[in-house]
């Protein structure tokens, strides 16, 4: 009868609700492990090593609800936290491409939500202990069928994200990173100026006694520069 009790309260529901949102988080991470890790190596096994513990601590959390498992999981996804904010603001303290800010991508806004949810949660079954306030079991289902939507809907649209930035290249930086794209313009080439055709004046034999005749009158040539015809005007 007192685990029955126990897992009518709000504390348990909270712990519920934070496994899932590790869980997404996991997802997420999991998902953009290849980009890290082919931009530098120790990034990827960073993000691995993070997915790895969210995953499993989404289920320890359930199982074993004890304040060392609550500690761990609150600590683990503040300093998440603090390190994407630190890398989006004054660049990443370490790597290939430490002090460089990174841009802020989709994945990194879903990831963010998820895992201050697990902080929240956590804080909240910590702060509370599992025998916290009853919460009848037909509104504990229903927040517990909007949160699995939710979290799906986060991670899956996180995932995606992470997917996509790793094959348009991940690490894109603000000003002064080495991946931002930058295009410049460059000065067209002036064109070569137009072939200029002149016209052959032929002249003619003409009869004895009279000045021969030409047949036709030369064209004007083209300037190179301006394209106008040079005319010459008589004075």
């Amino acid at each position: 009868m007192a685990q029955q009790t126990v897992e009518k309260t709000d504390s348990r529901l909270a712990a519920r609700l934070a496994s899932l949102a590790s869980l997404g988080a996991s997802v997420i991470h999991f998902a953009v492990v290849p980009a890290h890790w082919q931009e530098w190596a120790p990034a990827g096994v960073f993000f691995l090593s993070v997915a790895m513990f969210q995953l499993a601590w989404s289920w320890i959390v359930l199982v074993r609800t004890t304040t060392a498992v609550l500690a761990a999981g609150i600590l683990l996804n503040v300093g998440a936290i603090a390190l994407w904010a630190l890398s989006r603001t004054a660049g990443a303290p370490v790597g290939p491409h430490a002090g460089q800010v990174e841009l802020v991508a989709g994945a990194d806004l879903c990831t963010l939500m998820l895992q201050i949810y697990v902080v929240m949660g956590a804080g909240w079954v910590w702060y509370r202990g599992l025998r916290g306030g009853s919460v009848p079991a037909v509104a504990s289902a229903a927040i517990l069928l909007v949160a699995v939507g939710v979290v799906t809907l986060a991670s899956t649209v996180g995932a995606a994200s992470g997917l996509r930035h790793g094959e348009n290249g991940h690490g894109e930086h603000g000003p002064g990173g080495n991946h931002a794209d930058d295009h410049h313009g460059h000065d067209a080439e002036p064109a070569a100026p137009p072939a200029t055709i002149r016209r052959v004046e032929v002249a003619v034999p003409a009869p004895a006694g009279a000045s021969p005749t030409p047949v036709g009158e030369p064209i004007p040539a083209a300037d190179p520069l301006t394209g106008h015809e040079d005319h010459d005007h008589a004075h």
